[in-house]
C-alpha cells in the first residue's frame, strides 16, 4: 500500500520502500524526470532512480531505487534514506553523513562529528556546516596558489619552446611559440570551493547558512565557474598551512561524487545530491574491514582472482573479485568478506554463497563471510561447508552490520569490533 497523500513541502522516501502519492501541482514532474535520467547516467544505474507513475488525473506515485540523498525541485525537498537506515529515525541523515565521511578516504573530524551528533539536520545542512567551519579555518591565510602552464608567443623565448606549434614558427620564424608558467590562485581547489558553495547555498534549509555560502561564492566569483573533474579533485594536495581546508575539500569531492546539480530550469530551481547506495555500502564495509585489519596486524585488498584456466576448447579464464581479502604480514590470505547490499532472510542466496565460497576455496581461506546491512542487532549465523575432495571445511558466516548504532558516539568502533570478533572467532 502507498503512503498517504503528501501535502507538505518535504517528501520522505525509503530506498526500495513504499511510494508516495504526489500532486502534480506540488512538484514539477518534467524537471524531476529529466534530473532522474541525468543521475542514472552519471551514477551508472541500470534503471531510473526515481520511478514516477501516473495513477489518476493530477497525481503520480513516486518511488526511489538504488540511490540515497536529497533533491530539491522548486520548493519541494525529496529526501531518500538508504534501505540500510531507517527513514523513520529523525537523525538518519547524520548516520549517512558519518558513512559518507569515512568512505571518502577515511576522513573523520571528531570535532565536527561530535558538534552535530544526533541532530536531525538535512544532508545539505550537515555538509554545509562542515564546509563553512573548514573554510573559515583554512582560508584565514588565503587560498593556496600554484603554477599553471599556458601557451604564448613573442619575439623572444620566455619559457619552453612549444614543439606542437613548430609549423607556425617555420612560417613565421620571427614569432617564437613557447609554453610558460605563471603563479595563480585560480586553482582546482578554488574552483571546487566556488562550485560547492553555490550547490550548497541552493539546497540548505537555514537562510543564515545559505547567506554565508553565497558570501563565500561571491568572494570566489572571479575564479573559473566550472568545477574540476572528480579525478582532478582527488589529486588536490594541501600544504601544511592550508590543512584547515581538508574538510571543505572533502565535502566538495562528496558533492562531485553525488552528482550535485545546480541550475535553473524554467522558473524552477533544481538542485540536489544523490549517491549510489550500493557503492556507499560496499565502500563503508571495506573501510570497516580495513580498520579491523589494522587492529590485528593484517591488511586488506580487493583484487581480481583467476581461478580457472582453459585446458580445452574456446573461452576465457574464470575470474572473481571478492570485496575484501584479509592478508597477514606475509601476504597470505586468511579470510574473505563480501558486502551484500540486500536484506538477510533465513539464509543467503545461493549465488552469493557460491561467490564467496569460490573465493575462499581458491585463496585457501577457511574463514569467509557475507556482510548484510541491518537496522537492529542480530546474531551471526555460521555454517560449516565440508568438502568431499579432502580439502579443509569452509566456515561461512552471515554477518549482519547494524548501521543504526552510528547514532552512538562510538558507532564506528562498535562495527569495527563486530568484524574483529568474527576475524578472531574459532
Amino acid at each position: 500500500m502507498a503512503k498517504s497523500i503528501v501535502t507538505n513541502r518535504r517528501i520522505r522516501l525509503q530506498e526500495y520502500g513504499e511510494a508516495a502519492i504526489v500532486s502534480n501541482s506540488d512538484i514539477d514532474i518534467p524537471n524531476l524526470v529529466n534530473a532522474s535520467s541525468r543521475w542514472r547516467k552519471i551514477l551508472g544505474l541500470s534503471n531510473e532512480p526515481f520511478r514516477i507513475e501516473s495513477i489518476e488525473e493530477g497525481y503520480v506515485r513516486l518511488r526511489a531505487e538504488a540511490i540515497t540523498g536529497v533533491v530539491r525541485v522548486g520548493n519541494v525537498d525529496i529526501e531518500v534514506a538508504p534501505k540500510f537506515l531507517n527513514s523513520d529515525e529523525t537523525n538518519w541523515q547524520s548516520k549517512l553523513w558519518q558513512i559518507l565521511m569515512v568512505v571518502e578516504g577515511g576522513h573523520i573530524d571528531e570535532g565536527l562529528t561530535s558538534a552535530h551528533h544526533g541532530e536531525a539536520l538535512s544532508i545539505p545542512d550537515l555538509l554545509a556546516e562542515i564546509f563553512l567551519a573548514s573554510y573559515a579555518q583554512g582560508a584565514a591565510r588565503g587560498l593556496p596558489r600554484s603554477y599553471l602552464s599556458e601557451q604564448s608567443q613573442g619575439t623572444s623565448l620566455k619559457g619552453v619552446f612549444d614543439v606542437s606549434r613548430i609549423s607556425d614558427w617555420i612560417s613565421q620564424p620571427w614569432i617564437v611559440p613557447y609554453i610558460s608558467d605563471y603563479f595563480t590562485d585560480d586553482t582546482a581547489l578554488a574552483r571546487l570551493l566556488l562550485w560547492s558553495s553555490k550547490c550548497l547555498a541552493a539546497t540548505v534549509k537555514l537562510p543564515s547558512r545559505a547567506k554565508a555560502l553565497r558570501e563565500i561564492a561571491g568572494n570566489l566569483s572571479h575564479f573559473g565557474k566550472c568545477p574540476p573533474q572528480l579525478t582532478e579533485a582527488r589529486r588536490i594536495q594541501l600544504g601544511a598551512q592550508h590543512q584547515g581546508l581538508a574538510s571543505a575539500k572533502m565535502v566538495g569531492i562528496l558533492l562531485l561524487e553525488g552528482a550535485g546539480i545546480n541550475h535553473n530550469m524554467g522558473s524552477h530551481l533544481l538542485s540536489g545530491f544523490l549517491w549510489n547506495s550500493d557503492t556507499i555500502y560496499e565502500n563503508y564495509i571495506f573501510w570497516l574491514c580495513q580498520q579491523a585489519a589494522k587492529q590485528n596486524g593484517l591488511h586488506v585488498s580487493k583484487n581480481e582472482v583467476i581461478f580457472g584456466h582453459i585446458i580445452d576448447g574456446p573461452g576465457r579464464k574464470l575470474r572473481t573479485t571478492p570485496d575484501v581479502v584479509f592478508r597477514d604480514k606475509h601476504g597470505k590470505p586468511v579470510a574473505v568478506a563480501d558486502a551484500k547490499y540486500k536484506l538477510l532472510g533465513s539464509r543467503p542466496k545461493a549465488s552469493d554463497i557460491y561467490q564467496v565460497f569460490t573465493a575462499g576455496h581458491v585463496l585457501g581461506c577457511q574463514k569467509v563471510s557475507l556482510t548484510f546491512p541491518a537496522s537492529s542487532n542480530r546474531e551471526n549465523t555460521v555454517w560449516c561447508i565440508p568438502s568431499v575432495l579432502g580439502d579443509k571445511d569452509i566456515i561461512l558466516t552471515a554477518l549482519p552490520i547494524n548501521l543504526m548504532v552510528l547514532s552512538r558516539s562510538n558507532g564506528h568502533k562498535i562495527l569495527v569490533d563486530a568484524i574483529t570478533a568474527w576475524l578472531l572467532s574459532e
